[in-house]
């Protein structure tokens, strides 16, 4: 194999795949790339056996051929290299790289070991707007659990329903759902459940993105296509538990309080939270908001007044204060809404203006407060 490429072009491509390369894997060939070069393009792959990521770049390709090479080395040989081109030989898995004077070379592995990337035949696919998913994405992956006892609640739901989308993500302790009125997905008949970095590694990807993304369903795989970039993942296998028999209707206390100057004064008073629970008591009354923690451990304490609008029964819930500041900077509202009930039942929280206002709906649950 030997072909010559623009050396920018190949480093940007280079740092796409690299996304899914892991710095640690029992199997070394996962942290090799494969090139393929034919015709006049050359095809860039990577995996970790859940997620892969193919993209192309065009090149002079004097000669077609496939290797493999470690992802990481070559990429950083390739971003240091002067000059505008590269061109790349390879000989029995073994890559000569030259560049200007420079010439570097590097040990391969047998592309046949490399592992085969998921297929989907058959399958049509779906475009929706990329700064539609990413919202989705960017609303709700962040309440994903990392309790690998619950395999479901470790991926992000998506679902169709008649002319609506849902994107939901729970841990158990909190519930982030995104809803878009959008009926393109209406012919996936069941639930999808997706591993967040490949959601995370589309949404990273389509903020460059104006255009509309391609998605292909597959029986236990889903492919993202952008531009010339595909996502490849695996689904997590169901059933999402029935999130919403958790979502009360009705938490009849309403607390409407500025973002701003709750989003500050929680991140202040949760410097001196417990570092375990990180619990922020919130004491809601007619007179407005005090927002309080202690820290016994060193012997801290912090209370800070805000106001707000409310008017019923005095009211003390303990939360823990990374989950409200996670839910506060994704509401994109001056003014958040609490909808609550009691001291130890689940809290709702919305925007009141904005984009959000209507889509968006989280839910909280209580710590409880110490004696």
């Amino acid at each position: 194999m030997k072909f010559t490429a623009a050396k920018l072009e190949l480093s940007d491509r280079l740092q796409t795949v690299l996304s899914v390369i892991s710095s640690k894997t029992t199997l070394p060939i996962l942290a090799n790339l494969m090139i393929d070069a034919e015709g006049d393009t050359i095809k860039l792959s990577a995996t970790d056996l859940d997620i892969s990521i193919a993209t192309t770049l065009s090149g002079n390709i004097a000669k077609s051929g496939k290797t493999t090479v470690p992802a990481r080395t070559f990429s950083e040989i390739i971003r240091e290299l002067p000059g505008d081109d590269v061109t790349c030989t390879e000989q029995n898995n073994r890559m000569e790289i030259k560049a200007g004077s420079g010439v570097y070379k590097i040990s391969g592995m047998a592309p046949d070991e490399f592992p085969k990337l998921p297929e989907i035949k058959g399958a049509s696919q779906t475009r929706i707007p990329a700064e539609q998913l990413l919202n989705m994405v960017k609303k709700t992956a962040y309440a994903v659990s990392a309790d690998e006892t619950r395999p479901a609640l470790n991926g992000v739901l998506w679902q169709a329903s008649g002319k609506t989308m849902h994107m939901v993500a729970t841990d158990g302790h909190r519930l982030a759902r995104y809803t878009v009125d959008d009926n393109r997905l209406s012919g996936v008949k069941e639930d999808l459940i997706i591993p967040p970095k490949a959601l995370q590694l589309v949404a990273k990807m389509a903020v460059e993105m104006e255009d509309e993304i391609g998605i292909t369903f597959g029986e236990k795989n889903i492919v993202f296509t952008l531009g010339n970039t595909t996502i490849t993942s695996r689904l997590i296998e169901g059933p999402y538990p029935s999130y919403e028999q958790v979502i009360p209707k009705d938490n009849d206390k309403k607390v409407i309080v500025d973002v701003a100057e709750l989003t500050g004064g929680v991140r202040r008073v949760s410097i001196l939270s417990n570092s375990l629970t990180r619990q922020v008591k919130f004491s809601f009354s007619k007179k407005g908001l005090e927002l309080s923690a202690t820290n016994q451990d060193v012997g801290g304490e912090a209370k800070e007044k805000i106001p707000c609008d409310y008017d019923g029964e005095d009211l003390e819930i303990g939360y823990n204060a990374g989950y409200v500041l996670d839910i506060l900077k994704n509401l994109e509202s001056e003014k958040v809404e609490f909808s609550l009930s009691t001291s130890i039942s689940a809290g709702l929280v919305a925007a009141c203006d904005g984009p959000m206002k209507d889509g968006y709906l989280c839910l909280i649950m209580p710590l409880r407060l110490a004696d």
